[in-house]
């Protein structure tokens, strides 16, 4: 796996593919492999490149607890591009991914081509626009970061899971799934309070310029799907793509959809 230096920690990516050049970035508790089921279903002519998030996957973690941010791993991202790449770059960012994806394009407009967000977790803005859903949606990470600091890893991952993909999701995972979460469970708390810290305004999703598609699944969580549609009426020209019978996590459930929704926004980007 390819490696680079960031501020002293090595950093790893994914490559698939030759041709112009597709950033892919993760949710939490994922890494770049996230996207491989996506890279299978992509019409050749791409170079897709997935890197692994401070903390996660073959990428060290920061070592500053608590001070783990989405402009961090967004520079990290910029370091990858320009070192990589050497140019600007269409972005695809799912989850956590998405909410980094916004801090680039944000912090480093020049890195940036173009964006598809699928699902970013920016409840920031649930909690600016007093939506009522606020509370509920951060009461999870709240919870999970609260529960590690008690001791109580399986806890926290077992209302984290539920949450976010139906009750009894943890209970049906395997012992060996299990313990890869629980080894995640540190660097799961400081993407946790990564989210609950994002600074992501409104102003900075109306600020953004480039062409830009968000995606939501049919049956994702109501806070997800209320964030989608924030994004969507807050980012100039911003359309809107919904993945019929998907969740939250649709670059795994629904691969090939994700990959011509990615194939449908690079061809308008043609036009």
């Amino acid at each position: 796996m390819p490696e680079f230096d960031f501020k002293g920690l090595p950093a790893s990516y994914l490559s698939w593919g030759d041709g112009p050049s597709i950033v892919l970035l993760h949710g939490g508790g994922a890494s770049g492999a996230l996207w491989a089921k996506t890279a299978a279903c992509m019409t050749s002519g791409f170079r897709l490149i997935a890197p692994d998030l401070l903390g996660c996957g073959s990428t060290a973690s920061w070592p500053e607890r608590g001070a783990l941010t989405h402009d961090l791993q967004a520079e990290l991202v910029g370091d990858l591009i320009d070192r990589v790449v050497g140019g600007p770059v269409d972005v695809v960012g799912h989850s956590y991914g998405g909410a980094t994806a916004v801090r680039l394009v944000l912090n480093t407009p020049q890195c940036v081509r173009s964006l598809l967000l699928i699902e970013p977790i920016l409840t920031c803005l649930l909690r600016e626009t007093a939506d009522p859903m606020y509370e509920d949606s951060v009461r999870v990470n709240r919870y999970f970061v609260a529960a590690v600091d008690d001791g109580r890893p399986e806890e926290a991952w077992r209302a984290f899971l539920d949450a976010r993909n139906g009750v009894g999701t943890w209970a049906r995972l395997s012992d060996k799934r299990r313990e890869e979460f629980l080894r995640q469970s540190a660097q799961a708390r400081e993407t946790s309070l990564s989210n609950l810290n994002n600074r992501t305004t409104l102003a900075d999703c109306r600020a953004i310029s480039v062409p830009t598609t968000i995606v939501c699944g049919e049956v994702t969580t109501p806070p997800d799907r209320r964030t989608t549609e924030i994004v969507h009426g807050a980012v100039p020209g911003a359309r809107l793509e919904m993945i019929s019978g998907a969740g939250h996590m649709s670059p795994l459930s629904h691969p090939q959809e994700v990959a011509r929704l990615v194939s449908e926004h690079l061809e308008r980007l043609k036009r």
